[in-house]
């Protein structure tokens, strides 16, 4: 049988890392040179044992990617006297007289999940003829020190990991999981204890699915003690050599150890942790009947599990074919632990009405394949759209949220993450999507069932091609997929969504509206404030409109505020600016966030429209050192602007700043004096860069897809003295050019060259003495970066991503 698997009966060296391509027996160590658990917490004769043996075989040595979707381990059940105890469980049941099954996790699996998986099987002593070391709690602790925390294997825990177990390797995942808990909340007490702390907490937090085959959770019955007790009698008759095993002498406290596991398991299972069981139902024969009931079997499930009706014990986990119940269910459950790989949008910590209204939504899509979410700026549309995905995502064969694709500088990069998302297909940054990948991406969602949520939809040219997808899939009759789209204006949905399916928006209700204020307010929704404030807080949240975004914001503003005078203030200002009654609403709403803004500081006022005119949408870290020498600890005062919830912090540390701020930011630098502090818009750049008093005071311009502007030809040679930002994204290599002729650009901090069609830096970037960060990403005919650049002594921060023909 061992050659039918292609493996090769030697260990292999792990110190570079898990193999890649040959298929091989990866023996794990069992003690490393610096022992990663402090020696006073070292387990005594039960602990480390140099003698332990365990291995890792790589099933599918093909998947060579990095990152790949879902590594898969499996844990062996109990052996009976063979070295090969993983090959026993892990087999298909014999059928057309063939004496010996296949090793179905490696012959099924990496074609049926598209081949990008990584699927491993350990081994470890589980045999009940002569086993030393098969105490599960002493599995647990070894395997912590040899296979999580060893530097060769961290890498396995960079993505998502399903776990798979049957019988006795059920305790053993258990052990694991509940050890590595342990780790992760006790406190370190030195470096050596941080170090396995943070080992042990990304193994967990990537651990997003867990399968069961048959594991007695809640203890078995006499039956398995019995029957286990008879196959060590039988092998002993056959064996002079046989003793009685560790594993035989713990039988009699074998049910109240599971059960204590059990408990301590539930303990360490994080919330978004899918379990699954499955449970026999065939008595394994007349004589011991069923050995693990399915009321042991499903306890840890969460409500998901399932009975192997035509299985019993020793057939549970070996699927007579691709259509038996105990392999494509478990397909279901991995192909879910896979979706747990797409990173959700994040939600706010406070929720109103979110769950009935998604749940609208869903039965408006069970009868119409598009829908369009309609509703004004700040309304919650696209807070929705997150609660639906995350409510009904599971439920598609395959997901993408497209966020504020409007406002995304490229729907390339929208197209791409479809293509990622649904297809499986990676396009590098600098590859174009072409008709081919739109018809894949078509194909897939006719084919098959999706779901796609397009956030923030306009109807603008750069939109054309995902326009085209959506309604290729929304006139398919056949299709099963489904679209929720979210737009300001229905005339922009109108050609795309029918009528049926127009899903508005509305204000909150009174009571709902008040509990988000209060919330945001008092940090508690059911928070009932003094007497003095009760009332002014309801004509406070009467003024706002019942609009989630401005009861958030002004919350936030009078957050832990108790003076009255200052909550009448707000409400005077309130009532000052329209209500939001007819006329323009985004007039009318930016007089209510403008409230929050003007109670700033001056410095966090500069911050705030930088960040509204330039910096929005970068990372923390990029926007931080653009800052620096400005302002004194900048991440501090970006907190700040947070707690005012007037910018947010969303995963990979980029800051994201809410659509209607972000146009109140650049409304309120309009108007500024001595027009204009900030230039982002070319179609006004050509009058006002004429007047040389805005010359003198401009600090950040924005010529973004500029062309042609002939006012620069003629002052390029005063340049820009008080100039710190300046963004040319997709510019023409002639504004580039003039831009940079400026002999005064010693106070630019910031310079965006981002997808430019230059071949070469122009000579006098390199007088910017006080750049802190360049952007070149993109630059595709930049072909290379002189010495020169070493000149820039302030640098702290150089993007060449995309730079395909740089040399």
């Amino acid at each position: 049988m061992g050659n039918s698997y292609g493996l090769k009966g030697k260990g292999v060296d792990l110190s570079q890392g898990p193999p890649k391509r040959k298929r091989d027996v990866v023996q794990i160590p069992a003690v490393i040179e610096t022992p990663l658990v402090p020696a006073e917490n070292a387990p005594s004769s039960s602990g480390w044992h140099s003698n332990v043996k365990y291995l890792v075989h790589d099933l599918n040595p093909t998947c060579n990617s990095n990152n790949p979707n879902l590594t898969i381990i499996f844990f062996h059940g109990i052996t009976f006297g063979t070295n090969d105890e993983w090959k026993e469980t892990w087999t298909t049941c014999p059928t057309n007289n063939k004496e010996e099954g296949i090793c179905w996790p490696e012959k099924w699996l990496p074609k049926d999940l598209n081949n990008n998986v990584r699927i491993l099987s350990l081994s470890y002593d589980s045999n009940i003829v002569a086993s030393v070391h098969n105490d599960v709690t002493e599995i647990g602790k070894n395997l912590i020190q040899s296979l999580v925390t060893n530097s060769s294997y961290q890498s396995l825990w960079d993505g998502p990991v399903a776990l798979v177990a049957y019988s006795f390797g059920g305790l053993v995942l258990k052990s694991l999981v509940v050890e590595a808990y342990k780790h992760v909340h006790q406190r370190p007490r030195n470096d050596l204890d941080d170090e396995v702390h943070k080992c042990c907490k990304t193994f967990l937090d990537n651990v997003k699915g867990v399968i069961f085959y048959g594991v007695p959770h809640a203890g078995g019955t006499q039956y398995l003690s019995n029957y286990l007790t008879w196959q060590h009698q039988q092998i002993n008759t056959l064996d002079k050599y046989a003793t009685q095993s560790g594993f035989l002498k713990n039988l009699e406290s074998f049910n109240p150890q599971m059960e204590h596991l059990s408990m301590d398991f539930k303990n360490a299972a994080h919330e978004n942790l899918n379990i699954y069981a499955f449970g026999e139902g065939l008595p394994l024969d007349k004589k011991w009947g069923i050995l693990v009931p399915y009321a042991s079997a499903i306890q840890l499930s969460n409500n998901n599990h399932y009975k192997i009706e035509d299985a019993n014990h020793l057939t549970i986990c070996k699927p007579s074919n691709k259509d038996h119940p105990s392999y494509f269910l478990l397909l279901k459950c991995l192909k879910i632990c896979m979706e747990k790989n797409i990173l959700l949008p994040p939600l706010p910590c406070h929720e109103v009405a979110l769950i009935d209204k998604a749940k609208d939504i869903n039965n408006l899509l069970q009868k119409e394949s598009i829908v369009g979410l309609v509703g004004m700026g700040g309304i919650g549309k696209t807070t929705l759209s997150k609660k639906f995905y995350h409510l009904f995502h599971n439920q598609y064969d395959k997901s993408s949220f497209l966020e504020d694709v409007k406002s995304n500088d490229n729907i390339d990069d929208g197209i791409k993450q479809l293509l990622y998302d649904l297809c499986g297909k990676k396009l590098c940054k600098d590859e174009n999507v072409n008709k081919e990948d739109l018809d894949k991406i078509t194909q897939c969602m006719i084919s098959k069932k999706m779901l796609v949520v397009v956030d923030d939809f306009d109807k603008v040219e750069k939109l054309t091609s995902l326009q085209l997808v959506i309604d290729k899939v929304a006139k398919n009759a056949t299709s099963k997929s489904k679209i929720l789209v979210n737009s300001r204006n229905w005339q922009c949905l109108k050609p795309h969504v029918s009528e049926d399916g127009k899903f508005v928006m509305k204000f909150l209700e009174e009571e709902q509206a008040r509990e988000l204020f209060m919330f945001h307010a008092f940090g508690n929704a059911n928070h009932v404030p003094t007497k003095d404030l009760k009332d002014i807080c309801m004509k406070i949240i009467e003024a706002c409109g019942k609009l989630p975004l401005s009861l958030k914001v002004l919350g936030f503003f009078l957050c832990n505020i108790k003076e009255l005078e200052i909550w009448e203030d707000a409400l005077s200002k309130l009532k000052s600016g329209q209500s939001l009654t007819g006329g323009n609403d985004n007039e009318k709403l930016w007089s209510i966030l403008r409230i929050s803004y003007g109670h700033l500081d001056k410095k966090h006022q500069n911050m705030f429209l930088d960040i509204a005119c330039f910096l929005g949408g970068l990372k923390i870290s990029t926007i931080c050192r653009v800052w620096s020498g400005d302002y004194l600890y900048p991440k501090v005062a970006l907190q700040n602007l947070q707690h005012r919830s007037l910018i947010q912090w969303v995963d990979g540390g980029i800051l994201y700043i809410h659509e209607q701020l972000r146009d109140m930011g650049q409304c309120i630098a309009m108007e500024l004096p001595i027009m204009n502090r900030f230039i982002w818009k070319s179609n006004k750049s050509n009058f006002f860069l004429q007047k040389d008093e805005v010359m003198e005071n401009l600090e950040g311009i924005s010529l973004k897809k500029c062309v042609n502007l002939p006012t620069l030809s003629q002052i390029s040679s005063k340049g820009f003295c008080n100039l710190r930002l300046l963004d040319l994204t997709e510019a023409s290599p002639t504004i580039v050019e003039n831009c940079i002729q400026g002999q005064n650009l010693n106070n630019v901090k910031w310079l965006r060259l981002k997808k430019c069609m230059i071949q070469k830096l122009p000579n006098n970037l390199f007088n910017c003495f006080q750049l802190q960060v360049l952007d070149l990403a993109q630059c595709q005919l930049l072909e290379t970066i002189p010495s020169s650049i070493g000149q820039l002594n302030a640098l702290q921060e150089l993007d060449l991503s995309g730079c395909s023909n740089l040399k």
